[in-house]
């Protein structure tokens, strides 16, 4: 994607006439002796009136005048690209199953809409794009509350946020459909999942448990074990072939043995897009013992190898994750259960109000950063770097997602148990 024109630029950093180019990543703006790019992972709004673009970003607004015919050419290619980057950091891709321009309240910013917002329905989230920080991707696989009255949808999700979509015209239909379709399909996929992973478990069962589990979230082994014991079992069974088989031995004795929980996805759709975690890169120097760097995360892979069944077709394995509660309540730790061969850390966080909430507000927001694990914990020196800056966009977009990051309390690394322990202990 690329657009060049010229024009008449102010602002704290660059002014005067300028050639302005629109990129995938920015808007370059170069006068006769200034260049600057405004990065649309900085960009805080767009908005184009009486034949003036305004730019503002996080540390400057930028107003752009002279434009002549080219005006409003600029203006849609800037809010194309911006659009673009939106989505990357939203973590979607393919083709929207429908879409549509119509009014949108996000609750948790305000009750009134935002008039004319692009609508797009994913195989996994409805996103909503207004051109400014507003944009919010609402998870299909933790929707718990739908309707469709008086040409409104109505979407609320497990920690309790709510989204309506109005004033969508003859798409209203397809975007409706679209949804529902979605949160049935997630829901059969969790629960072909849960089937694939314990043969054993009972269809009843399994929906219930994809009720209780969705998108991989965490659910207290009580819980599990009450619904389907030998699901519960095959969760245990995976652990006890990963490197967390110790550390989940003393979760249960932090938390108790039905207040840990468990989470399971399958490893091929750990991280979203088909591809693999750039993020999650083993250590070096000193195997599973070794301290990670600032920016690395050791490689974590599926607790269950890929197996053939009886047909010869590959099973996939899966990424099991442990979250234990403290004793009081307003601390957990995070594990993530690796291969034996695989080096870890656990996380652990302090936050305040219920765990139940916490609990599933981890979860979202890794769902929607697509499991790409080392972002949860990442310095904001290192969320600043350039190679993270679809994160800070992920940041500034996701309510979930700052909290779990504002909550970080520390890591502890595996050297030896006793070591481990001490530490888990202190940071909780």
């Amino acid at each position: 994607m690329s657009f060049t024109c010229k024009g008449t630029v102010v602002s704290a950093i660059i002014n005067g006439d300028a050639d302005i180019s629109v990129t995938a990543d920015a808007l370059k703006l170069t006068s006769l002796i200034d260049s600057v790019n405004v990065f649309w992972a900085d960009v805080v709004s767009i908005e184009f009136k009486d034949y003036t673009l305004f730019i503002r970003a996080k540390k400057a607004e930028y107003i752009l005048s002279k434009l002549g015919q080219s005006g409003e050419p600029l203006y849609n290619h800037a809010l194309s690209a911006y659009g673009d980057k939106v989505r990357k950091c939203m973590f979607v891709s393919g083709q929207p199953a429908a879409k549509a321009k119509g009014d949108v309240i996000i609750h948790e910013l305000s009750p009134q809409p935002l008039r004319g917002v692009a609508v797009e329905v994913y195989n996994d989230c409805v996103l909503s794009l207004p051109n400014d920080l507003s944009a919010r991707r609402a998870p299909l696989s933790f929707v718990n509350g739908f309707s469709d009255n008086d040409f409104t949808i109505s979407l609320t999700t497990m920690d309790g946020k709510k989204a309506e979509y109005s004033k969508l015209g003859y798409d209203h239909a397809p975007v409706s459909k679209a949804v529902q379709d979605g949160i049935r399909a997630l829901r059969a996929k969790m629960t072909d999942q849960i089937t694939d992973l314990d043969p054993r478990t009972e269809s009843e069962q399994a929906s219930q448990l994809s009720r209780l589990m969705p998108g991989g979230l965490a659910a207290p082994m009580g819980l599990i074990r009450g619904i389907a014991p030998t699901f519960a079992a095959a969760l245990e069974e995976k652990i006890a072939e990963s490197r967390a088989a110790e550390t989940y031995k003393v979760f249960k004795e932090i938390s108790g043995p039905d207040e840990v929980c468990v989470g399971f996805k399958p490893e091929a759709q750990s991280f979203g897009s088909g591809e693999e975690d750039p993020l999650s890169q083993g250590a070096e120097g000193e195997g599973a013992n070794a301290i990670n760097q600032p920016g690395e995360l050791p490689d974590q892979s599926s607790a269950d190898e890929s197996t053939a069944d009886e047909s010869g077709a590959e099973k996939p394995g899966y990424m099991l994750w442990i979250a234990a509660p403290s004793p009081a309540g307003n601390s957990c730790a995070i594990e993530f259960a690796g291969a034996e061969s695989d080096a870890a850390a656990t996380f652990v966080y302090r936050f305040e109000g219920p765990w139940n909430i916490f609990r599933i507000r981890l979860g979202m927001a890794l769902e929607a950063i697509a499991w790409k694990r080392e972002v949860i914990r990442l310095t904001e020196e290192e969320m600043g770097k350039p190679e993270n800056d679809l994160y800070r966009m992920a940041e500034d977009r996701n309510e979930s997602l700052r909290l779990i990051r504002s909550s970080f309390a520390g890591r502890a690394i595996h050297r030896s148990l006793e070591s481990w322990k001490s530490q888990v202990n202190e940071l909780l």
